[in-house]
This record gives structure tokens, sequence and C-alpha cells, in this order.
């Protein structure tokens, strides 16, 4: 079984993720896009999270990827894949 990408990012124990916003573009709605802020107990927002699915339309395979920054803007992980 496939790990859900949330397994991938770097958390510290008793951070949160929560949904800011989706949408979906490209041309054929062909990539959904989602934003999340990390939430630590200590401070409001320790960090923020870009999670894309894209679906080739020739073809139909999909591409996941997921950016997880610090608040100052340092990238974390930035890793794609196929599903």
């Amino acid at each position: 079984m496939m790990s859900d990408w949330r397994d991938r990012l770097k958390l510290a124990e008793g951070d949160t993720i929560n949904l800011l916003h989706s949408k979906s573009t490209g041309f054929m709605q062909e990539t959904d896009v989602e934003i999340y802020e990390i939430r630590a107990s200590n401070i409001p927002v320790s960090g923020t999270v870009i999670f894309t699915d894209h679906t080739a339309i020739k073809g139909f395979e999909r591409t996941l990827r997921v950016v997880q920054r610090s608040t100052a803007g340092e990238i974390l992980i930035d890793e794609a894949w196929t599903a």
C-alpha cells in the first residue's frame, strides 16, 4: 500500500497541518493544488506545505509533489513521484 504524502513531511511532535485553500488549475483542470499551514503548539504558524496532484491528459499518469517550507521560506522537503 502506498504511504500517505503527509508521511513525507518533517513535523515535530504535536505539529498539525491545516488546509488553507485548494484549487484546480490547467487547461482541463488537470492539476489539484492544496495549500496547508503547519501549526506548532508554541508558535502560531511554523511553515507551509503545497501538495499538487497532476493527471496527464495523455496517458493519465499521475504526478504528485509536496513542497514544505519554513516560515523563513527555506525549503525543507521538495519531492515528486508518480502514482
